[in-house]
Order: C-alpha cells, then structure tokens, then sequence
C-alpha cells in the first residue's frame, strides 16, 4: 500500500508510520490488560468486583477528557509534540497502575493511562488519512489490525506473569518499558505537516457534528460494547465454567486475535463493499455471535466459537468507522477522527461500568445478552446514515 501523494519517504518520515504502527501495539496492549488484572486489580484496591467497573468508566473517562481537549491538535503541527508527551506519560501510567495499592492510587493511574492514551491514539489515525487518503478504509484497518495484535498480546503478557508466579503488575511494569521506547522513536521521527485547515471555530464544530451525529453514536455503542465483552469476558468464562484464571487469559486473547484477524478480511472485503455495507454485516454477525457465546454455559466449546464469530465481527467496526467519518468530512478527518474516538470512550465509560453494576441482579449471563441492545441501536444508527448520506 502506497502513500497516495506517491513521493519517496524519507528515513525519519518513514520512522513516523513505523511509530504510527508501534503506537496502536501498544493501545491494543493497555486496552486488552485491563480486564484480565480486575480481579486481582479489585482485591488489592480492597473493592468488590462487582464495584470494579469503575476502573473502565475512569480509564474512558481520561481517554474522553483528553479527546476533548487535544481534538483541535490533530489537524495542526503540535500534534507531533503531544505525541511525544503522551507517550511518555503512558509509559509512566503503567507503571503506576503498577506500582498502586489503594483504590485512590489506581484510579488515577488508569485515568492518567486513558488520558494518554487518546493522547498518542489519535493523531496515528489521521496521518495514515494523511499519507494513504485515496485508500483510507483500507489503511486504517490495516493500522487496527495492529491494535488487534497488542490487544492479543496484552492477555496473553497477563496469562505469563500468572504461570510464573506473579500478577498483573509485572505485563504492566513491561508495558511501561516499551511505551518508552515508542517515545523514543517519536522523537526521532517527522510526521507531515497537517494539510487541512483548522476547525477552530464555532460555526465549523457544529458543522462537522451535524454532519456526523449518527457516527459518533455509532462509535460510542460498538466501544462500549466492545469494552463489555472484553473487559468482562475473563470473569465471565470464570463464572459460568468454572475456567482457570490462565485459559481464560487466553479465551481474551482469542477475542482479540479475532478482531485482529476480522480487520485483515476487512482490508480485502472494503475492495468490493462500501463503508456502510460493511458496518451493516458486522453488526448482524456480532448479534449471532453472542448468541453463541451466551450457550456456552451449557456447552463450553459454544463459549470458545461465540467468541472467535464476535471477534471477526467486530474487528473491522472501529477503523471502518473512523474512514466513514473521514468520507463524510473529508476537509476536518483529524477532528473528525478525534470526536469519533471521543465518542467511543463515552461508551466505554458507562456500559462497562452498568455491566458490572447489573450483574448481581441479572447475572453475568443477563449482563451480556443485554449488549444485544446496543447493536440493535447501531443498525438503527446505520439506517440513518445511509438516508443523510
């Protein structure tokens, strides 16, 4: 896949996609470790599990504030800086989470850890619109999918620190260490300079959020629904199987390798189907996919193929999203991309949470059958940006 400007990179404009590249590694790692650490995250904060929900809703809630606040930046040459910082302040973040052992002290640690995180997680997409505009859909998801890695690979650093002895705190003092090396190749890298104008004022921030109203619902129902199975899937294999802490590390990991390998297919299936149609099929799919997985108390081995169908479902829902957003606001992708991720970060601050407050009434079971609500939302979602568009 080519830059469509077509020019020869140089070496530290090449280093910028290889920094892009190790960027959303290490998003799918900080996304992915979160959920496999809350039990044990829980127990030595002293909350209930059912109460440690609130780690997801303050890690988005980072994520949101920070969306909100850096937006403008994307399309301007100070994103090259916030991506420096930002990463340094990630790797400081997971460490911290690290390091905790009050809840105090870990609510910051993850709210400083999403905070960075959209930080340094959106600019990454509005370069690679920058350097591949002509095939957008494609290089994004083909970005994603290495989202998809780090978030196959964060389980499984959790899973490894179990079977040797440790926790959680180890995979984080190691994703600490890469973080900061991801700096450093920010630092020694040369992003393009921002080729649109600024959205900076009034009039074009309500321009561009009537335009994409129904994109931005539609981010915040998949991550937040994305963030229910992903988050709670381990304690939820726990629960209704009786699974050991080390196979469910990796039932996450297989959930996140299928994302991965649904944005792989998505890279060639956007060939021959647009944006919209693509969204649709996922959603459908996802549906029978947690139709699936809810038969896994009864048959376990249902639990396993509700998970990989979700998976591939759900991969290419987020980055085809982000290229639908820059298809319907070509001239403002960055802030569009940035509102999109911003919106995605609501939802995963609030159905995480109301999962987790649920399940004592409803069940582990009742929690995620109820995500069948959200994606009946996202197709009414879809409906309507098919007749605006």
């Amino acid at each position: 896949m080519n830059p469509s400007a077509g020019a020869s990179l140089g070496t530290r404009q090449q280093l910028t996609i290889v920094s892009c590249f190790a960027t959303m590694f290490m998003l799918g790692i900080a996304i992915s470790m979160l959920g496999p650490s809350l039990p044990a995250l829980a127990e030595r904060t002293g909350i209930p599990l059912s109460q440690a929900g609130i780690f997801f809703s303050l890690f988005a809630a980072g994520s949101v504030l920070a969306t909100l606040l850096l937006a403008r930046y994307n399309d301007r040459p100070a994103r090259h800086a916030l991506l420096i910082g930002g990463s340094l302040v990630m790797g400081t973040s997971f460490w911290l989470v690290a390091t905790s052992h009050t809840l105090m002290q870990a609510g910051v640690a993850v709210a400083l850890c999403g905070l960075s995180m959209s930080t340094v997680g959106t600019a990454p997409n509005a370069i690679i619109v920058d350097l591949f505009r002509d095939r957008a859909g494609q290089a994004l998801n083909a970005l994603h999918v290495v989202v998809g890695i780090g978030s196959f690979v964060g389980p499984l650093l959790i899973g490894a620190a179990i079977r040797s002895g440790n926790d959680y705190r180890v995979a984080y003092r190691v994703a600490a260490g890469a973080m900061l090396v991801v700096c450093v190749l920010w630092t020694v890298s040369r992003p393009p300079r921002p080729q649109r104008a600024a959205t900076g004022d009034r009039s074009a921030w309500r321009s561009l959020l009537s335009t994409l109203i129904l994109v931005f619902a539609l981010a915040m129902l998949y991550t937040g629904t994305e963030q229910v199975i992903g988050g709670w899937l381990f304690t939820y294999a726990q629960g209704t199987t009786a699974m050991q802490a080390v196979t469910a590390s990796l039932l996450v990991a297989l959930f996140w390798l299928a994302i991965l390998l649904g944005r792989l297919a998505a890279v060639r299936i956007l060939r021959r189907v647009t944006n919209l149609e693509l969204l649709r099929a996922c959603t459908l799919v996802g549906a029978a996919g947690i139709g699936v997985l809810l038969l896994g108390g009864v048959a376990p081995a249902l639990l396993w193929i509700g998970v990989i169908v979700l998976g591939l479902a759900f991969g290419p829902v987020f980055p085809t999203t982000l290229a639908l957003a820059g298809e319907l606001a070509p001239d403002r992708a960055g802030a569009a991309g940035s509102l999109v991720v911003a919106s995605g970060s609501v939802g995963a601050m609030i159905l995480p949470w109301l999962a987790g407050t649920l399940m004592p009434s409803i069940g582990m079971a009742g929690s995620f059958a109820a995500v069948l609500l959200p994606l009946a939302a996202m197709l009414v979602c879809l409906r309507g940006i098919a007749g605006r568009a």
